[in-house]
């Protein structure tokens, strides 16, 4: 039972539940949720949402050790056990970055914490989990509730859990001998993803509901995560892939120990050895400011061997991935920040010459690039130039990051498990990015606004500053992503907030998608891929990398 000095005597401390066929005990007093965790005790608090209705919040919850001294560079580690009752009832420190949004949130290499929430702790009912995977280029943000705030979600009966992993230099520097293991950054996620998987119980999530959900960067690590789950494993059901798929070029890295020595190198000239024990020894007492200020940041790798090992695009040939249902999408112009630094003279190169169009990750002969680049400018320009039409080349670009890998994925799987494919193109103040002004040819809504339909991120905590149309799509923005954590569906039955609208998966020779807007529709063939697979899949060779 919970201790007298674990909670005030009060007339709300006769409300205490024992779970014990879960080998857990909770206790409610004045000063919010206590809960047994392996390593000891936590208190959490309750808050409200958007409904004026009860959850819990267990913030900054240790899942790993702090990865300082000689644990940084080095694969996570358990955390300590703690004496007495532990509060996680605010967030305060997020990964080692250049600058946060927030200026009450600490920047620290401490920084492994987890956050959830629960709308029901009791466990008669074990509730289905989003467990979010934060974007920000691998470099930035954090799951701090100033960034992820649930009170928009807490009304539709699904536990949330965010969660911080090591970024940047700190995460994504490694050298292929395993000396400085590579993608911690990954590892970090993988290691909070199977914490998940055993306790989110002891919050009233059941392990067996888990979504694994992100945006951007993270979203990139929640196809890594799919392609990484060995078949026997059941860490989540179903996954949820806002902008960013393994299957593109987004974020990847070649030459991982030449990148790793650089590193030491600019942080010490004097440094000239090739050892890598060497170097580990550098990194490990080096300065984070100082490991931060050479600029280099590090990204995806791929191993010679164990779970993340797979090229991205030839895991979905190869099928080497979990069958689970897919929500997966992308904003009608990822890349509209683009707008506002129109280079003039990079627009004339291209011009010039059109293979620099062709990413460096895709495998073509070179005999066969200059063919291939004049088409695509062909595609983009209308038969003019970039420098002329600047929204080909905004087009372009979004294109190329999000749109032709994430339907490349779409096509490759979704014979084998649904695939709710969608393109988000409703333009609002909510969205944040009201005054980015697409030149012509370009669509509205950039990278990210989506993510203000969803998450209370502190500018969007009072909706009544919003116009209605805009209140109306954060509500069925998140009852279709609710519904899909729940059900693997985002319309499983008819819903008058909805238009009564059915959304259908995709299929591979239409690559059929709802175009959520302030009318709902399905449509095929998404941008221009259908016209650039046709072209590319002519010269593309292994391996097989990235699709584009």
């Amino acid at each position: 039972m919970c201790k007298p000095h674990d909670f005030k005597m009060s007339r709300y401390s006769v409300l205490f539940v024992l779970l014990f066929h879960f080998n857990v005990i909770f206790c409610l007093d004045d000063d919010g949720p206590i809960i047994q965790l392996e390593k000891g005790k936590i208190q959490g608090i309750i808050r409200k949402s958007e409904s004026g209705n009860n959850y819990y919040a267990f913030q900054e919850i240790p899942y790993a050790a702090p990865p300082v001294g000689a644990n940084r560079y080095q694969l996570i580690k358990e955390p300590e056990p703690w004496e007495g009752i532990l509060p996680t009832k605010k967030n305060t420190k997020i990964c080692y970055q250049v600058t946060s949004r927030h200026k009450d949130l600490e920047i620290s290499e401490d920084c492994l914490y987890m956050n959830i929430y629960s709308p029901d702790i009791s466990g008669k009912k074990l509730l289905p989990v989003l467990l979010w995977v934060h974007g920000g280029g691998f470099t930035a943000e954090s799951s701090t509730f100033e960034y992820s705030g649930p009170k928009y979600i807490m009304d539709h009966g699904v536990v949330v859990v965010t969660f911080n992993y090591r970024l940047g230099p700190f995460g994504f520097i490694g050298t292929d001998d395993g000396v400085i293991p590579l993608n911690l950054g990954l590892k970090d996620q993988r290691f909070a993803i199977e914490w998940v998987s055993k306790n989110v119980h002891l919050f009233g999530g059941d392990p067996k509901q888990v979504t694994l959900v992100g945006e951007s960067a993270g979203s990139v690590a929640v196809g890594y995560h799919m392609i990484s789950q060995k078949p026997e494993e059941d860490l989540f059901r179903a996954a949820i892939m806002q902008s960013g798929t393994p299957a593109s070029a987004l974020l990847k890295q070649s030459d991982s120990t030449e990148n790793a020595f650089k590193l030491g190198r600019k942080i010490n000239k004097g440094f000239t050895s090739d050892n890598t024990t060497e170097l580990l020894q550098l990194l490990q007492n080096a300065k984070a400011e100082d490991i931060l200020a050479t600029s280099i940041t590090g990204a995806v790798s791929v191993e010679k061997e164990g779970l993340f090992s797979h090229l991205g695009y030839q895991a979905f040939i190869d099928k080497k991935y979990k069958k689970i249902p897919v929500l997966i999408g992308f904003n009608s112009e990822e890349w509209l920040f683009l707008a506002e630094y129109e280079n003039k003279t990079l627009m004339k190169s291209i011009d010039n010459d059109p293979t620099l169009l062709i990413p460096s990750r895709v495998n073509i002969h070179n005999d066969m690039k200059p063919k291939l680049g004049e088409f695509i400018k062909e595609i983009y320009t209308n038969n003019q130039s970039f420098e002329n039409y600047y929204g080909g080349y905004i087009r372009y670009s979004t294109d190329e990051l999000f749109i032709m890998g994430t339907c490349k994925q779409v096509e490759l799987s979704c014979e084998d498990t649904p695939y709710y494919l969608y393109q988000f193109a409703y333009k609002g103040k909510l969205g944040g990015s009201i005054d980015l002004i697409p030149p012509p040819g370009a669509e509205r809504v950039a990278h990210a606004e989506d993510l203000h339909y969803f998450w209370d991120d502190t500018t969007n905590e009072d909706l009544s500053k919003f116009p209605l149309e805009d209140q109306l799509m954060l509500h069925r923005y998140t009852k279709m992503w609710t519904n899909f954590i729940k059900y693997s569906n985002p319309t499983p039955e008819k819903d008058p907030l909805l238009q009564n609208f059915t959304w259908l998966p995709s299929e591979p020779n239409t690559l059929r998608y709802m175009n959520i807007n302030s009318t709902f529709e399905m449509l095929q063939h998404p941008k221009k891929y259908k016209e650039i697979k046709q072209e590319l899949e002519k010269y593309i060779l292994p391996p097989f990398d990235s699709y584009w």
